[in-house]
């Protein structure tokens, strides 16, 4: 029997979604007017949220009418299989839930319709955590989505924390790069290893910055949250951590860089803190791929090898939107091939590449980054910004993540449609940086630590 013979939303998942949106909103206005009332961010929380929600609602029905199929169908057919258990069979449900697979009793395969998912280790994350939503959600595909993007909401809420505290006149522009950019309301929602990648990613950006950058004395919460953020990547997506963790490397050595009170040692440490926090986060990297074989170059070309080849036949199976890089399979090649990659994942499809009206979205939005882009380097120049990159530590920070992840995602998708989803991680960021720079023309006798003094609130916005 095929997988589009199969459904995922039932009058079930239409009858409650009116009720479980409330109930999520409801509890969103709780955390709202209890943690930022009086507070200029107060009136972004719920209506972003919101946003979320209709995006999880136009994901299930794009999966289920338009696609017909996906790995959503195999994450809710598992998930099912977890909550029917979880009524019927406790035992088994535990196994499902909290046991892998090669130890499961005999019995507990009798609960379970397909063991795909459950058999590959990032996918039975994602299983078993639809599994544990579904408690939520009763069940239902879109009960669990409503869940999940919730989940990622928090996560997206704590990038704009962490930017608003360093910049607190650039909440707006924040908002619309982490809050409202139309892709991340769309693909960081519903059933899939995405949205959970972007809570984790979050989180870990926000315990980071309050645990070692500017901390308060929460540091229980922080620790957690950066623990939380690292099992979720390293378990579902790694490539992420291997790209977030230099940056957030350097980031640290700058912002340290600043607290230096004399402005000769100041000059003379930033190249060494910016070469020694490189050569740290080479450092890390390259333990990062002695540890997992696909970060190495042999396993990267490896494992690139086998998504584009994966990529590149669903693609001309499905009559999709694809592209093409050439490159030489050495470290050389992949250098040569960078700027390509990362213009892929910024900067397109362009408009006369979208042969589909799904894609069009992505075109438009890839427009809008190239237009900034060139806007933003005309009004402010190449010479300043080279000097902000030096000047301005989470400039850098941005830029250097989003670089790598841009290449990162650009050199292995091959597809359009699933480079739209692959590369949210990376785009808020990007326009982060982009927004910081622009400040400098708008604001250029106001810098990051000035603001943060004058008008950042005294204590950190909190999560929940």
């Amino acid at each position: 029997m095929l997988l589009f013979e199969y459904k995922i939303l039932f009058a079930a998942d239409f009858l409650l979604a009116p009720l479980l949106i409330v109930m999520w909103i409801g509890i969103a206005m709780l955390i709202r007017n209890r943690k930022y009332k009086g507070t200029v961010i107060y009136k972004y929380f719920v209506p972003a949220l919101v946003a979320r929600m209709v995006g999880a609602v136009l994901t299930a029905l794009m999966y289920q009418y338009y696609y017909g199929g996906g790995d959503t169908f195999m994450y809710f057919f598992g998930a099912k299989d977890i909550f029917d258990a979880l009524l019927g069979a406790p035992d088994a449900a535990y196994e499902m839930l909290f046991v892998d697979m090669s130890d499961w009793k005999l019995q507990t395969f009798d609960h379970v319709k397909f063991t795909t998912f459950f058999i590959k280790e990032k996918e039975a994350l994602v299983v078993k955590l639809g599994g544990l939503f579904s408690i939520v959600g009763l069940g239902t595909y879109i009960g669990i989505s409503l869940g999940i993007t919730f989940f990622s909401f928090l996560g997206c809420w704590c990038l704009f924390l962490v930017f608003y505290h360093i910049y607190p006149h650039l909440h707006r522009p924040f908002a619309y790069a982490f809050l409202f950019l139309p892709s991340m309301c769309f693909w960081s929602t519903g059933l899939m290893k995405d949205p959970l990648v972007i809570a984790g990613l979050g989180f870990f950006v926000y315990g980071i910055y309050f645990l070692l950058m500017k901390p308060n004395g929460k540091w229980i919460r922080d620790v957690i949250l950066i623990l939380l953020g690292v099992w979720l990547m390293k378990n579902i997506k790694i490539y992420v951590i291997a790209s977030v963790f230099p940056a957030t490397l350097i980031w640290f050595f700058l912002m340290f860089k600043d607290k230096i009170k004399n402005p000769t040692l100041r000059k003379i440490a930033t190249p060494v803190f910016m070469i020694g926090g490189g050569g740290l986060a080479v450092l890390a990297v390259q333990m990062l791929g002695n540890s997992f074989a696909a970060f190495s170059l042999e396993g990267f070309l490896e494992e690139s090898a086998k998504m584009q080849w994966w990529l590149t036949l669903s693609t001309d199976r499905d009559g999709g939107t694809g592209y093409t890089l050439n490159f030489e399979p050495t470290a050389m090649g992949l250098l040569k091939v960078f700027p390509e990659a990362v213009n892929v994942t910024l900067f397109r499809p362009y408009l006369w590449e979208a042969r589909k009206v799904i894609v069009m979205p992505s075109a438009l939005e890839a427009l809008f980054s190239l237009g900034y882009t060139v806007y933003v380097v005309y009004k402010v120049g190449l010479g300043k910004i080279l000097r902000y990159l030096i000047t301005e530590p989470t400039v850098t920070f941005c830029f250097i993540f989003a670089f790598i992840f841009a290449f990162a995602v650009g050199f292995t998708s091959m597809n359009f449609g699933a480079l739209a989803r692959y590369k949210i991680p990376c785009l808020p960021f990007y326009f982060a940086g982009l927004i910081i720079l622009h400040s400098k023309i708008r604001y250029p006798h106001l810098g990051s630590t000035t603001i943060a003094a004058s008008k950042a609130p005294k204590e950190k916005p909190a999560l929940v």
